[in-house]
């Protein structure tokens, strides 16, 4: 698996080179989302092994989180990803990347495994549930068949 920092180094860099600044965290952790969801889609296996909890404006990772609150925006993180994760971001990136960070968090509210960690709490909780690998699964596999009918 490759490092969920690195990953999400790598999303920030282009966004970087589109736009002269750093991504903003709305926005990084959909991408980190839907990155996750098309390795299950294509590869049948998680790219990172970090969770993803369901906050309120969709998935979020704790440790990415943490690299917004330091300032530190991925520098300590290596530059050795695989090429099927350079792959997949540069894909999910460039399919995802015109939208707003509002539309990819109403994308991600649509989700079933973000529904489900967000079962019995107010719309303004941000909440600590975890992502289910399985559900996360059932949307991968829902994505799939949605494109394949398009």
């Amino acid at each position: 698996m490759d490092n969920v920092l690195s990953v999400a180094k790598m999303f920030n860099t282009l966004y970087f080179s589109e736009n002269g600044t750093n991504m903003d965290q709305m926005r990084m952790h959909k991408m980190m989302y839907f990155v996750q969801r098309e390795s299950l889609m294509y590869n049948k296996k998680p790219l990172f092994d970090a969770q993803f909890e369901g906050w309120k404006f969709g998935p979020v990772l704790v440790e990415v989180r943490n690299e917004y609150s330091t300032g530190n925006m991925f520098k300590s993180a290596p530059d050795n990803l695989s090429t099927n994760a350079q792959e997949l971001v540069k894909h999910v990136y460039q399919r995802y990347n015109k939208m707003s960070s509002w539309q990819l968090s109403s994308l991600s509210h649509g989700e079933f495994s973000w529904k489900h960690a967000r079962e019995g709490l107010s719309a303004n909780e941000n909440g600590s549930r975890q992502l289910e690998l399985a559900d996360m699964k059932l949307d991968a596999a829902r994505e799939l068949l949605r494109r394949k009918s398009a």
